[in-house]
This record gives C-alpha cells, sequence and structure tokens, in this order.
C-alpha cells in the first residue's frame, strides 16, 4: 500500500484527491483539513463512490502518521513553509509535490532550499510538463526557432505566472535575463479571502533574446497562446485541446488535475521521477519573478513591505 498525506483540500488539493480516490492503486489518502465545509463536501464525495479506498480525514497536522510515501501540500502560499516544516518534524516522507506559489516572501523561498533535504525527491506542480497537450507541442516546435511567446486572457498575473515562467525557463533549461511588469493597470483582491493580484502584463526576456509575454486584462478571459517562430505562428488553445498555425491543426489531450495526479503518482512509484520541476530549480525562477513583483507592490502601494499576499 501507498500512503499518501494530501494538505489542504482548497479547489486543487480536491482535484488531487479525486485523481487519486478514483485510482485504481492501493492508495490510502490522509487528508489534513480544519475547514468543516471542505470536509463535509470531501465527506459527501466519497459517501456517494462506491470506492473503497482507505481515506482518513484529520483535523489537525498533530494527528499525521510518522510515515509516508507521498506529501501533497496544497495549503495557501502564507502558510506554505510554517506547515511544510512542522510536517517534517513529525513525519519522514519520501517524495513531495508542492503546490506554486512557494511564498510571498523572499527569506523565507531561501529556506525552502533546506526543506529540498529532507525529501529523496520534491516537486513543484507547474504542471504543463506533464501534460499530453503541451507534450505535442514541443515535440512539434524546436524552442530555439522561436523568438516571441505570448500568453493572453491569463486569470490572475501574481498566481498564474509561474507556469507560464516554468515552461520556457524548463523548456530551454535556463533562466530568465530580466522579468519587469510593463502596462499595470490595477492590484485588485483575488476570488481567494486576504490575497491580491493585478491585471496588467509581465515581460520575461531571455539570455538569447526569446521574448515571453503574459497578458491579464480586466474583461479579458478568451484564453490563448500565440507562439512565432522565425516564418510561422502557432496559437495554441488550451481549454478545448489544441494548437494550430496557417495550414495545420493538431489536436491532443488537456489533461485535467483530476485526472493528472494520479499518473504522475504512479510514474514516480515506478521510476523515481516526472516531469514536474524539482524544488531547487523552481526556487530559482521563483526568485526572479517574486523581486519583481514584491517591487511593483511596493511601488503601487507606497510600500516597503518584505511580504506580499499570493498565492
Amino acid at each position: 500500500m501507498t500512503k499518501i498525506l494530501i494538505v489542504g483540500l482548497g479547489k486543487i488539493g480536491f482535484y488531487h484527491f479525486v485523481s487519486l480516490f478514483n485510482s485504481k492503486n492501493n492508495f490510502q489518502l490522509d487528508c489534513v483539513e480544519i475547514s468543516e465545509k471542505k470536509i463535509d463536501k470531501l465527506n459527501k464525495y466519497i459517501k456517494k463512490s462506491k470506492n473503497k479506498k482507505k481515506v482518513k480525514i484529520l483535523k489537525s497536522l498533530n494527528m499525521i502518521d510518522k510515515d509516508y510515501d507521498f506529501l501533497i501540500h496544497c495549503t495557501t502560499a502564507d502558510v506554505r513553509f510554517k506547515t511544510l516544516k512542522k510536517i517534517l518534524e513529525i513525519s519522514k516522507i519520501r517524495y513531495g509535490i508542492l503546490e506554486k506559489n512557494l511564498t510571498g516572501n523572499l527569506d523565507e523561498l531561501k529556506k525552502f532550499k533546506t526543506i529540498q533535504k529532507k525529501f529523496e525527491k520534491c516537486w513543484v506542480n507547474t504542471f504543463r510538463h506533464e501534460s499530453p497537450l503541451w507534450k505535442k507541442l514541443k515535440e512539434k516546435i524546436k524552442i530555439n526557432n522561436v523568438k516571441l511567446i505570448e500568453f493572453r486572457g491569463v486569470e490572475g498575473l501574481a498566481c498564474n505566472a509561474i507556469h507560464n515562467l516554468d515552461l520556457l525557463a524548463s523548456w530551454k533549461k535556463k533562466l530568465p535575463l530580466s522579468v519587469e511588469v510593463t502596462n499595470l493597470q490595477r492590484w485588485y483582491k483575488s476570488k481567494r479571502k486576504g490575497f491580491f493580484d493585478f491585471f496588467g502584463e509581465i515581460k520575461i526576456l531571455f539570455p538569447d533574446r526569446l521574448c515571453l509575454l503574459i497578458r491579464s486584462y480586466e474583461g479579458d478571459n478568451d484564453w490563448k497562446c500565440n507562439i512565432y517562430e522565425k516564418n510561422k505562428k502557432w496559437t495554441l488553445v488550451e481549454p478545448k485541446g489544441y494548437f494550430f498555425s496557417k495550414n495545420e491543426k493538431i489536436e491532443a489531450e488537456f489533461e485535467l488535475q483530476s485526472v493528472m495526479t494520479n499518473r504522475i503518482v504512479n510514474k514516480i512509484i515506478k521510476d523515481g521521477n516526472c516531469e514536474l520541476p524539482e524544488l531547487g530549480w523552481s526556487i530559482k525562477y521563483y526568485t526572479i519573478l517574486l523581486k519583481t513583483l514584491l517591487k511593483n507592490w511596493n511601488i503601487y502601494f507606497e510600500t516597503s513591505v518584505k511580504r506580499i499576499s499570493i498565492t
């Protein structure tokens, strides 16, 4: 039996649970959550299912076992390091998958390097390298021929820019040369209580001058990714599972997290590895992004804070 600890049963944590709960594998799922509303949702889901998988719902980290094969950590960024540290003081865990963003504080981000040593391997769930759709795109396009990649209609730049930065940094195996916020419209309270995001653009340059533009404007929810090769433009429509050029259309599955997690965990069980970015690598490029977000926050609000509330 593979023992898996899931901490945090919000939207993404619940998707991880659904994927693993519906797996054909013999998993024991221990779930830590303090919200009665989220626990009630989980219990209702379990009762509707005919699945007999072993599930424990725990209301405190003090109730977790002393060892697990996997940790899937899905708290909000403001408590991620604190809860992760406590978990590893109680339990020995072989593999970890952490949700982004790791933190909103640069000093705390440095401390995650010590966390990595506690695991045999630990990854950050910026998922596109595991997506069948993006894998097919990367097989079709030679990244060295690409000069510009543009994401439009992104919901939540501060929250989700890391997905796009990771895609390029890990695809190219290079850190960005610069990250800057351009055409800032405004910071706003996000849907998740206590957190913020902003409308505008993030411009990222790589050493070979490849430019990554991530755009989020109020009222623009038409998600697209445009990829400009030297003599060709590709457009990827992720939610619909295809990408196309002027003369060609290619379809592939856009796999949801509620499906993907089980496949990733099984790959790690079999091979000891997966295509998510390892924690140490993710820290390197997230540091560059977080410095820019902190600087922009402090200019916009005329403050000098060292932590921003993003998740």
